[in-house]
């Protein structure tokens, strides 16, 4: 009686009041462990590779000859800037005057115009129903257009392209109209022999002076950096002859790098001097140009008096873009490391003094082991090996980066 009289004395709205209540409570509980949760700062365990590298800015030193001759409005360059010539090969003919010059072009025009034409007569006297056979010839030659373009040997590009446009007129022989041509070749060569004789004995060539590459940049440093030189010298004296001022020639055509290789020298802090050995292999990653160079360290050449190397490196990768750069910011990279990306601040100790990281799984904590001595240390991150067992870090575990401030989590171990 009495207890159904207490329970009578408790009104329903009550009772929803109390569940209400402790409801909430829960929701706040769980809120208040969530946000503590959600305030670990964490980062998955990424595979990546990373460069061991040394900053720094050198100077390029090759074997370079200037060209014998001046550039003016009337000289006609017959190679471009970075490309492969032979020793004795014209460079560029030099002409009287600008009306020569252009007495010479169209002259150049007038032999392409009649070497097609003559080429389209034969075509038609030679004309043949073998399509098939003309169309495989057209093919090679624009397969061997694209090697050679791609080689920078632009002057054999040229003859192949003017085989590539006879092969075309053969190819097309059948409606080709032979009185017309013949016309044209009369025409095209009574204005050639007036030419010739305006332009006879006005000009003359300028040759290469080596084998190599074309460069139309003349600065001053040809005979002031030479490899020879280079190599022997002191750190001291490399950075005197490079931070004088030197006045480029004016109105050189051009200079040959002969040797179909280049030096590369900077001068380190004796720090990162003693990372590099004579004989060793690096990577070169500049900073204005396309390809890395694999290098070899030639000399380092060590100086007391101002903690400094000059370290020299050589290459024998060779192409356009390299023969007119002298001056150049790079990465030397010493070493590549692969493996987990640990950030610095991540990596702690067990109480048993175990070096390792803090694994988030839920509201819980696992301290997981790395490789310390198989490890990269970098400024910002380590490169770890990756585990084998659950008891090591693994890919995509969730690393807690801040453990010195996840007091609040709870710690177990592996």
């Amino acid at each position: 009686m009495g207890k159904q009289s207490i329970w009578k004395r408790i009104k329903p709205a009550n009772v929803m009041v109390a569940v209400l209540t402790v409801v909430a409570v829960a929701y706040l509980i769980v809120q208040c462990v969530n946000s503590m949760q959600s305030n670990i700062e964490t980062t998955p365990a990424v595979y990546v590779t990373m460069d061991e590298s040394i900053s720094a800015e050198g100077w390029f030193v090759r074997d370079e000859t200037v060209a014998e001759g001046t550039s003016s409005n009337s000289v006609k360059h017959i190679v471009s800037n970075g490309e492969k010539v032979q020793d004795a090969a014209a460079l560029a003919i030099v002409y009287e005057d600008e009306s020569i010059m252009e007495a010479s072009r169209r002259m150049e025009e007038i032999d392409n115009e009649l070497s097609l034409l003559n080429s389209a007569v034969q075509s038609v006297d030679n004309y043949t129903n073998d399509n098939t056979k003309l169309d495989q010839q057209i093919t090679r030659e624009m397969q061997q257009l694209a090697v050679r373009v791609d080689d920078g040997m632009l002057s054999d590009a040229y003859e192949t392209a003017t085989e590539l446009r006879k092969l075309a007129l053969r190819r097309n022989a059948s409606s080709l109209d032979v009185a017309s041509i013949k016309s044209q070749i009369v025409a095209l060569e009574n204005e050639k022999r007036q030419l010739t004789g305006q332009a006879s004995g006005r000009s003359n060539t300028i040759s290469a002076p080596a084998s190599g590459y074309f460069s139309e940049v003349v600065d001053g440093y040809e005979e002031i950096l030479t490899p020879e030189k280079v190599r022997t010298m002191q750190p001291e004296t490399f950075k005197q002859l490079t931070e004088q001022k030197v006045t480029a020639p004016t109105g050189k055509l051009g200079k040959v790098v002969s040797g179909f290789t280049w030096d590369f020298a900077t001068v380190l802090s004796e720090e990162n001097a003693a990372r590099l050995s004579v004989g060793q292999k690096v990577t070169l990653k500049f900073s204005q140009i396309s390809a890395n160079a694999d290098a070899e360290v030639v000399a380092i050449n060590s100086s007391k008096e101002s903690g400094e190397a000059l370290v020299v490196f050589q290459s024998q990768i060779m192409n356009g873009e390299l023969v007119s750069i002298r001056q150049q910011k790079v990465d030397i990279v010493v070493a590549t490391h692969s493996g987990l990306r640990v950030p610095v601040s991540a990596i702690t100790m067990n109480d048993k003094g175990e070096t390792g990281v803090l694994i988030l799984t839920g509201n819980t904590a696992r301290f997981k082991y790395i490789d310390e001595k198989n490890s990269y240390k970098g400024e910002q991150y380590y490169i770890v090996p990756k585990g084998t067992t659950y008891k090591y870090l693994l890919m995509n575990d969730e690393i807690v980066i801040h453990p010195s401030g996840s007091n609040n989590l709870k710690v177990i171990s592996s």
